[in-house]
């Protein structure tokens, strides 16, 4: 197909692969014309973990100069490290000490489940205090010390302070050394055993013997310290009781005579009696005014009901049984009365009779409403006059109340402090004699299970954890690196990245030439037409293949080759797709609209006197400046002459009238325009195309720059981009970025197998 004589049996293994995976690429197409936005929407929110994968492979050796650096570093620096000693004592610390007396201590204690006991002790532990206690003890210099915490370089200092974090270990020092303390607490480490109430006491120095001495040395003066802290709180609390007991002492005795004398001057007895009394008076007469205030409620809107309602309408001659009884009296009687009427007249006795006895039954009726209205009003005022009788006998129990407690407020005020001060008085007493007891007894929580041993092997430098810890934190910062240099660099890498930035299918994907490639034809452009068995070749048929379904009316018929910036194979590709086009049988025109650098008349070696800037700056027809090809259906039309005002030329009438001509003449235009920014060139051809095919290069587009030119073509002009085509792919460098997971070799002619022409890889 396609011109595709003197074919060689069997392409090379990588342009295979790229041949199988392009028509792959063809079939992903044509799902995203079918249904697959949807699609892409919902797979927005996956993670795409071989995306990241792709990362890691593209700077693999971003991560391995890292990981070999930071090892090369940490066995330097542990070679050069001096070796240093621990010693190790085990402690158990108990939140309270034995209960030998069911008395509270002085110093505070834990809370149930808190972490702050443990805490302050891990801090005791590394007090400046107990570090003091211990130097004076032993008599260490200050020398001594700095030869044992001495460092040997940043790398070093890095490494011990990363496997801390590692292990779970504290790191004691966290100042500056500038005293003996500070130096001695470098060198000490308390690690707490999880999930246990012990702790581990390390201390690290250059010689093995004095590691044991200073550790065991450390936690006998933990011991004694806690002691000590205990015994001192007792006393200072005794001490301090002492005096407060003295005082308040002083306080009760003086509230007491006072209390006294004041209830002789007012002849104050057993008041709170009396005022309990009035209190439950006061509050059962509540009561009854509320159930009386809810009565006279009631009462009240029976009797604005009354005067407002009808007499028919009234509730209470609903609710009463007489008016009920004699209106059926009523009834009856109208009815026979009525039956009467139709033999007899008004006039007839009996029919006077019946009438007579109608105007009783209405007069019984008028009596009883009179009645039941006269029994409302009653009730109304009957209420009213026992809620003013309640009010006045509250008003009277509460002016008593205030009086009373207005004659006692002294009095109550003085009777509080006494049993204040004799609250007081009582509990410091009790307490005090507390603290005397519990004084004499020497209990305490904390407790030395193993004593430190002298070590026999060396703790540090451990070479084979430093290395693996470098190891770790080179994988670690070389990841970290390899995805910083992957943020910074915003260059297109993929055909899927290319299509989530544009919002367009990727119509196809050119791969890189390589150098020998490249350089086995005179020109690239030509590179797929005179290869065609090539992976170029092949990239550039689906293309084709796709445009043809990119409308519901197959390819476009104007299409308009454009790129971000120069040097993107725009050309190229206008080139090769207008080659396949008229490979297909159609009639293409190749327009060379780029007149600031053409280049289609090298390509095809075309003279370039005369072409597209000629025709619009003169009267030359198209026909004149319309050259054919040695391709049968292509033709070309060169750019001519380089215009001033390239701009100003290709937005002129003639331009438009020549597309017109072009576009009825031919089957196909193909119109290869130069780069998008700087330049409106590119923006005044779109407008005249049907369609916009977007060119980019792998690894040298830049995502911002491709945004821009896009921004441009959908704000200045009515541009239709059907699709973009990525070239220049580095299938090697892309590693699995390429394709879609399916590896194929795909060979043309026989197979030399003797199977089937499509093999595994």
């Amino acid at each position: 197909m396609d011109g595709n004589q003197n074919q060689p049996d069997r392409v090379p293994k990588d342009q295979a692969l790229v041949i199988a995976e392009l028509r792959q690429q063809l079939a992903r197409y044509e799902e995203s014309v079918v249904g697959g936005p949807a699609q892409q929407e919902g797979d927005d929110d996956l993670i795409n973990l071989r995306e990241y994968w792709q990362v890691l492979v593209r700077r693999k050796w971003t991560i391995v100069l890292t990981m070999c650096l930071l090892v090369v570093a940490s066995g330097v620096a542990s070679l050069m490290m001096t070796p240093v000693y621990r010693a190790t004592a085990v402690i158990q610390i108990e939140r309270e000490s034995g209960k030998v007396l069911d008395f509270e201590s002085v110093t505070a204690e834990e809370a149930v489940n808190a972490n702050d006991f443990y805490q302050t002790q891990y801090e005791l532990l590394r007090s400046r205090s107990l570090a003091r206690r211990v130097i004076d003890s032993l008599g260490i210099s200050e020398s001594a010390l700095s030869e044992a915490g001495e460092d040997t370089g940043v790398v070093s200092s890095l490494i011990s302070s990363v496997r801390g974090w590692l292990t779970g270990s504290d790191s004691s020092a966290e100042e500056t050394p500038s005293d003996i303390e500070s130096l001695f607490l470098e060198n000490l480490t308390v690690q707490p055993v999880r999930n246990s109430r012990l702790v581990r006491v390390h201390y690290d120095t250059t010689e093995p013997s004095e590691a044991a001495l200073i550790a065991n040395t450390l936690t006998d003066e933990y011991v004694a310290m806690n002691l000590e802290r205990r015994f001192d709180a007792s006393t200072y609390a005794k001490e301090f009781l002492e005096e407060r007991i003295q005082q308040v002492r002083a306080d009760l005795e003086d509230s007491e005579r006072e209390l006294v004398q004041y209830s002789q001057e007012r002849g104050i007895i057993n008041q709170e009696d009396r005022l309990g009394i009035l209190t439950d008076k006061l509050r059962e007469m509540n009561v009854a005014v509320v159930a009386v205030e809810a009565e006279r409620l009631e009462a009240e809107s029976q009797y604005q009901e009354m005067l407002g309602a009808s007499t028919n309408n009234l509730a209470q001659m609903l609710d009463s049984p007489v008016v009920q009884n004699l209106k059926s009296q009523k009834s009856e009687l109208e009815s026979e009365y009525k039956e009467l009427l139709k033999v007899f007249k008004p006039a007839y006795p009996r029919m006077q009779r019946l009438q007579e006895r109608i105007a009783q039954v209405d007069a019984d009726i008028e009596g009883e409403i009179s009645q039941i209205r006269g029994g409302v009003q009653v009730r109304y005022q009957a209420k009213l006059r026992e809620e003013a009788k309640l009010q006045e006998s509250i008003a009277g129990t509460q002016q008593q109340i205030l009086d009373l407690q207005a004659r006692s407020t002294d009095f109550q005020t003085l009777k509080r402090e006494v049993d204040t001060n004799r609250e007081l008085y009582d509990g410091l007493l009790q307490r005090m004699k507390e603290v005397g007891v519990a004084a004499g007894v020497s209990t305490n929580n904390i407790s030395i299970v193993d004593s430190a041993q002298v070590p026999r092997h060396k703790f540090k430098p451990n070479l084979t954890l430093n290395v693996l810890i470098a190891l770790t934190l080179g994988l670690f910062l070389g990841i970290l690196l390899a995805f910083l240099f992957e943020s910074l660099d915003d260059s297109i890498k993929s055909a899927e990245e290319l299509e989530k930035l544009v919002g367009k299918p990727v119509l196809g994907v050119v791969p890189r030439l390589k150098v020998a490639e490249s350089s086995a034809t005179s020109m690239s452009a030509l590179y797929a037409h005179e290869n065609p068995t090539s992976a170029v070749a092949e990239a550039y048929r689906s293309l084709r293949t796709a445009l043809m379904f990119s409308t519901e009316n197959g390819a476009p018929k104007v299409m308009h080759v454009t790129s971000v910036s120069q040097a993107e194979g725009k050309s190229t590709t206008a080139v090769s797709t207008a080659i396949n086009l008229a490979q297909n049988g159609a009639s293409v025109l190749l327009v060379d609209a780029d007149l600031r650098n053409p280049s289609l008349h090298r390509v095809f070696k075309l003279p370039n006197d005369s072409g597209l800037s000629n025709y619009l700056t003169s009267e030359q027809k198209p026909a004149d400046v319309t050259r054919p090809t040695d391709i049968k259906g292509l033709f070309v039309i060169t750019s001519g002459h380089l215009p001033p005002n390239p701009a100003e030329l290709l937005s002129s009438g003639k331009m438009v009238d020549l597309k017109n001509l072009a576009s009825k003449r031919f089957d196909y235009v193909v119109i290869d325009c130069p780069p998008l920014l700087g330049l409106a060139d590119a923006v005044i051809l779109a407008d005249l195309s049907d369609a916009t095919l977007l060119v980019a290069a792998a690894k040298s587009t830049r995502s911002k720059a491709l945004e821009a030119g896009i921004k441009r073509l959908r704000q200045h002009a009515r541009s239709n981009i059907i699709g973009t085509v990525l070239t220049k792919f580095d299938l090697e460098k892309a590693g699995m970025g390429y394709g879609y997971g399916y590896e194929y070799q795909y060979s043309y002619g026989p197979s030399t197998t003797g199977g089937s022409r499509r093999q595994p890889a």
